[in-house]
C-alpha cells in the first residue's frame, strides 16, 4: 500500500450513487514522499480512481492510500483504497468549496466576503464557531446553509474514515452511509450487527470481522445474538423446516463458530431473543424465526375462515346451482370435443361449488386442460361477462412458470410476487390490510409456493374470492421454508383431485413415462436404450463434463438456440462437473473470447456479449426477480471503457453496473430448483456419485420433467438408480396441524391475532439459495 498526496485539479467523470471518481491529482514534488515516487509519475499529474463520500471539489487537498496500476486503456493510474480529505485553506481553494452543491445559495461573490473578513483560515474558523459569521452581512438563511454543510462535510468524512479504517470496502461504506446517514458511525458503533440486519448481503461472517475488530467481545451477548439469529435463519433454510429443536440450534451456533458456547449463556440468548419477539418457542421447545410463526399461523387461520365461511364480513363466493353448473359443463365439453377423465370432471365441477380447491398430478395428466375448462365455465356461469376477466388472477411463484401457463392458457398471466405488487425487502402494496380485487385466484406450479409467499397471497384475498391451487405435489418443495401444497393436501380438509391418468397426447412420450417411473421409484429396464425423445449416455466422471458440453455445442450447431431451448441441469454448484466449472466450458465453447469486445471479470465470474445469464435476487425497482433467464446485450462504456452491461429478460430490458453483477450468474448450466416452473426443448442432466448428497427422488423427477422434447442423461447409471431410492425428508412444519386446528375450533375468533405487525419482523427468504449456506 503506498500513499500520495495532492490537490484535484479535474474531475473526469463521477457517479453519484456511488461516489465513484475518475479525477486528476496534482502532486508537488516538494513533498519528500511525492519525490520518492517521481520515477512512476510522469510531469506533475496522475490519474486517481475509486471511491469518495461526495464529489470532490477542485483545488481540494488529499492524502490517499492505494497502489499504483498501469490499465490497458489509459495507462499509469493510483487505485485508491481509502483517503483522507485535508481542510483548506487557500483562496481558490475555498471559493471552489462554498460555491459547490453543498452549499446552495452560497456563491463565489459570498465566499470571497467570507475570505476578505475572517481570513484564509476560515472554514476551521467557522467550525470551532459558528457564531464568527456573525461579523458578516449574511442572512440567516445563508449562515445556516455554511455551517451545517462544513459539519455535516466533516461528519461525512468521518463517518467514511471510520468504515475504512475497519475493514469496510469503499463501496459499502456508501451503501451504510445512504442507509444511516450522517449518524452512521454512531448506529453502528452502537450496534455493529446491525449491518447484517439492515445491508444485503452483508453476512454474519462479514459483520463479525468488523464487530471484532471494533473490539466486541466473543462472548458478549451481543454477539451471541447477532449469531443465533443468523444460524437459525440459515438452519431453517438449509432445511426447509420452519422450526428447529433448542439442542441442534446450539450445535448449529458452536459449530459455525468453530467454538463451544456456554450452554446457561445460551440460553439467555435464547430467552432476550423470545422477550425481543425476534423468536418463537413452543411447548416441545422447538424454536421458530417469529416472523415465520405468525405468517405459518395465519395461513393456517386465514384457510380455515375461507372453508368454514368465516371471514371477516362474513362475505363468501358466489354459490352455484347445480343444474346451473353441470349445464354449462355439459356445453363445454361438447364445444371443446375434449373426453375429460372422471378426475377431470370433478376437479372442474368441484371449482364452483367449494371456495379452495387443490389439483395435483404428474406431467401430461391433464392440469392445464382444467385450468382452461374452469375459467370457460367461470364466464358461462356469470353471463359471459368478459369484464369479469379484470377479476381473474391466473399467477405462478415463478417468471417462468408464468410465462409458460400464459402461452397454454392464452390469458395474462403474472408471478405472485407482481400480483402482490411487491416491492423489495418484503414489502407488498397488497396485504390484509389493502386487499386484491380478485374474484377467481389460480395458483399453477403451486409446489414452488413458500410459507411466506403463501401466507401474504391468502391473507390478501378478499372473502368473496375462490382460489384454485394447482401443482405436482411430487415435485422438489419451494426453496425457503414449508411445503405449503403437501401440507395443505395432508390436512385432507380441502377438496383434492389426484389426476393418474396420463392422456392420450402425452402417452406416446417416453420422457413423461420415465418420470412417473422415478416417481413410483422405478429405474425402467430400458434405461440405457435410446428412445426417440430420451437417452442414457454412460461414461465415468472424467468424460462427462466434456461429453455434456459436446452434446450442447452438437444441438446449437443444429439450430438450436442455447438462450432459450437447451439447459444443463446439475444439482450442485462446486466441483469439477458443478454448475459453476460446467458453465466456464460451455461459455468457452459457445461464446468465447472475442478480443475485439472483452469480457468483465468479476469476483471469480467471466461475463461476455451474448453470454446466457441468471438473475439471483429480486429486484423489484428494475422489474426482474430472482430465476428469471436473460442474455447480454451488450456491454456499456463511459471513456472508452466498461462501466456495465445489458441483459435483456422476456419482458425488459436491465442495467446493471459493474457493483451489481454479483446479481448475475452465467445460465448455460443451472440448479433444478432454479429451473423449476420451467419447461425447455432439450434438457441434458449429468449423474454422477459427487453429486450423491443433492441426488434424491423429487430432484431428478423434477429435472426430468422440465423436458419437453428431448432429455439426454449422461454419466453414471448407478448414480442415478441410487438417488431415485433415497426420498427426502418432509420438512418440519406446523402448518398442517394448525389449519386441522383451527377447522376444528367452532370459534375462529378465538384464534391469537399476531403480536406484532409481520412487517417490521426479519427479511424474506425468497431471494435465497440452498447454495447460500455451504457452510453448514
Amino acid at each position: 500500500m503506498e500513499t500520495i498526496n495532492g490537490v484535484i485539479n479535474r474531475i473526469n467523470y463521477y457517479k453519484d450513487d456511488t461516489g465513484y471518481t475518475v479525477a486528476i491529482l496534482e502532486v508537488d514534488y516538494k513533498d519528500k514522499n511525492i519525490a520518492m515516487k517521481k520515477a512512476k509519475i510522469i510531469g506533475n499529474t496522475i490519474p486517481v480512481v475509486g471511491f469518495f463520500d461526495r464529489k470532490p471539489n477542485i483545488h481540494e487537498e488529499y492524502v490517499l492510500e492505494g497502489e499504483f496500476i498501469r490499465d490497458s486503456n489509459y495507462g499509469l493510474q493510483f487505485k485508491i483504497n481509502s483517503y483522507k480529505r485535508k481542510l483548506i485553506a487557500n483562496e481558490e481553494g475555498i471559493i471552489s468549496y462554498l460555491s459547490s452543491e453543498m452549499f446552495p445559495g452560497i456563491g463565489p461573490k459570498i465566499a470571497k466576503i467570507i475570505i476578505e473578513n475572517i481570513g484564509e483560515d476560515c472554514l476551521l474558523k467557522i467550525k470551532n464557531d459558528p457564531h464568527i459569521l456573525d461579523s458578516i452581512n449574511l442572512t440567516d438563511k445563508q449562515k445556516h446553509v455554511i455551517i451545517t454543510g462544513i459539519i455535516s462535510d466533516e461528519q461525512n468524512q468521518e463517518n467514511v474514515v471510520f468504515f475504512l479504517d475497519n475493514g469496510i470496502t469503499m463501496d459499502m461504506t456508501h451503501k451504510i452511509i445512504n442507509l444511516f446517514g450522517a449518524k452512521a458511525k454512531e448506529i453502528v458503533l452502537e450496534n455493529p450487527y446491525i449491518l447484517m440486519e439492515k445491508i444485503e448481503r452483508f453476512g454474519f461472517k462479514k459483520n463479525d470481522a468488523f464487530a471484532l475488530k471494533l473490539g466486541i467481545e466473543e462472548n458478549s451477548m451481543i454477539r451471541l445474538k447477532a449469531l443465533t439469529g443468523y444460524v437459525l435463519e440459515e438452519a431453517l433454510y438449509s432445511a426447509g423446516n420452519s422450526y428447529i429443536c433448542r439442542s441442534d440450534l446450539y450445535i448449529f451456533a458452536t459449530k459455525y463458530i468453530n467454538k463451544e458456547i456456554d450452554g446457561k449463556v445460551f440460553n439467555e440468548v435464547i430467552a432476550i431473543l423470545e422477550k425481543e419477539k425476534k423468536v418463537y418457542i413452543d411447548e416441545a421447545d422447538n424454536i421458530y424465526d417469529y416472523k415465520m410463526y405468525i405468517q405459518e399461523i395465519e395461513l393456517a387461520r386465514g384457510i380455515a375462515k375461507i372453508l368454514k365461511g368465516t371471514t371477516d364480513d362474513n362475505k363468501k363466493p358466489p354459490v352455484y346451482d347445480n343444474e346451473s353448473i353441470a349445464a354449462e359443463y355439459q356445453k363445454i365439453k361438447e364445444k371443446s370435443h375434449v373426453e375429460y377423465s372422471k378426475e377431470q370432471e370433478q376437479a372442474i365441477l368441484n371449482a364452483f361449488t367449494e371456495p379452495i380447491i387443490i389439483i395435483t398430478g404428474g406431467p401430461g395428466t391433464g392440469k392445464t386442460t382444467i385450468i382452461k375448462a374452469i375459467i370457460e365455465m367461470y364466464f358461462k356461469l356469470n353471463n359471459e361477462n368478459k369484464a369479469l376477466l379484470d377479476y381473474i388472477a391466473l399467477l405462478a411463484p415463478t417468471g417462468k412458470a408464468a410465462k409458460r401457463l400464459k402461452e397454454s392458457t392464452n390469458m395474462p398471466t403474472m408471478t405472485i410476487h407482481k400480483f402482490l405488487g411487491y416491492m423489495g425487502r418484503n414489502n407488498f402494496t397488497y396485504n390484509k390490510y389493502n386487499k386484491t380485487d380478485a374474484k377467481l385466484i389460480i395458483v399453477d406450479e403451486a409446489s414452488m409456493m413458500d410459507l411466506s409467499l403463501a401466507s401474504y397471497l391468502v391473507t390478501s384475498m378478499q372473502p368473496d374470492a375462490r382460489i384454485i391451487i394447482v401443482g405436482d405435489v411430487d415435485q422438489l418443495p419451494s426453496v425457503g421454508p414449508g411445503q405449503v401444497l403437501k401440507d395443505l393436501i395432508d390436512s385432507k380438509e380441502i377438496k383434492t383431485t389426484r389426476l393418474t391418468k396420463i392422456h392420450r397426447q402425452a402417452e406416446g412420450s417416453n420422457i413423461i413415462k420415465l418420470a412417473h417411473d422415478v416417481n413410483e421409484g422405478i429405474l425402467p429396464e430400458t434405461i440405457l436404450s435410446k428412445q426417440s425423445d430420451r437417452t442414457f449416455i454412460p461414461t465415468d466422471n472424467e468424460h462427462i463434463a466434456s461429453i455434456t458440453v459436446d452434446i450442447v455445442k452438437r444441438f446449437v450447431n443444429k439450430g438450436y438456440d442455447i438462450k432459450k431451448d437447451i439447459q444443463v441441469l446439475i444439482p450442485m454448484y462446486r466441483g469439477d462437473i458443478g454448475i459453476n466449472a460446467i458453465n466456464a466450458r460451455i461459455q468457452d465453447e459457445i461464446n468465447p473470447l472475442d478480443e475485439t469486445v472483452g469480457e468483465i471479470k468479476y469476483y471469480g465470474n467471466i461475463f461476455r456479449e451474448n453470454d446466457k445469464v441468471i438473475q439471483l435476487v429480486n429486484r423489484a425497482e428494475k422489474g426482474i426477480m430472482n430465476g428469471d433467464v436473460g442474455y447480454i446485450s451488450h456491454f456499456k462504456y463511459k471513456n472508452l471503457k466498461i462501466n456495465g452491461l445489458e441483459v435483456i429478460f422476456d419482458t425488459v430490458k436491465v442495467n446493471y453496473t459493474l457493483e451489481e453483477l454479483e446479481d448475475l450468474s452465467l445460465a448455460y448450466a443451472i440448479s433444478v430448483h432454479k429451473a423449476q416452473g420451467g419447461e425447455f426443448d432439450v434438457v441434458v442432466m449429468p449423474f454422477t456419485f459427487q453429486h450423491y448428497i443433492m441426488l434424491r427422488r423429487k430432484l431428478i423427477y423434477t429435472g426430468v420433467t422440465r423436458a419437453k422434447k428431448t432429455l439426454i442423461m449422461v454419466g453414471d447409471v448407478a448414480a442415478m438408480q441410487q438417488g431415485i431410492k433415497r426420498i427426502e425428508a418432509n420438512r418440519k412444519t406446523i402448518l398442517k396441524e394448525k389449519l386441522i386446528e383451527f377447522i376444528k375450533n367452532d370459534s375462529l375468533s378465538s384464534i391469537k391475532q399476531p403480536l406484532i405487525e409481520e412487517d417490521s419482523l426479519g427479511e424474506t427468504f425468497s431471494e435465497l439459495d440452498p447454495d447460500d449456506f455451504k457452510n453448514l
